[in-house]
């Protein structure tokens, strides 16, 4: 993963957190914007696939330090 691409995904996971999520994941609301953050922070190992969402892993610690 390039720099960039790590900034990116920081400020996704971030952004989810301040508006869909709490310390314990992300509730995408069923919004479609929502649901893309979650399948990209899913596929790139930040979230747990969860029913309307994902639970954070260990990986989003690493990111945001």
């Amino acid at each position: 993963m390039t720099a960039t691409e790590r900034d990116l995904l920081r400020a996704l996971a971030l952004m989810c957190y301040q508006y869909i999520g709490n310390e314990r994941g992300v509730d995408h609301e069923c919004i479609g914007a929502g649901e893309a953050a979650v399948d990209q922070l899913v596929k790139f190992g930040v979230l747990e696939p969860a029913p309307r969402g994902g639970l954070w892993t260990p990986a989003v610690h690493a990111l945001m330090d």
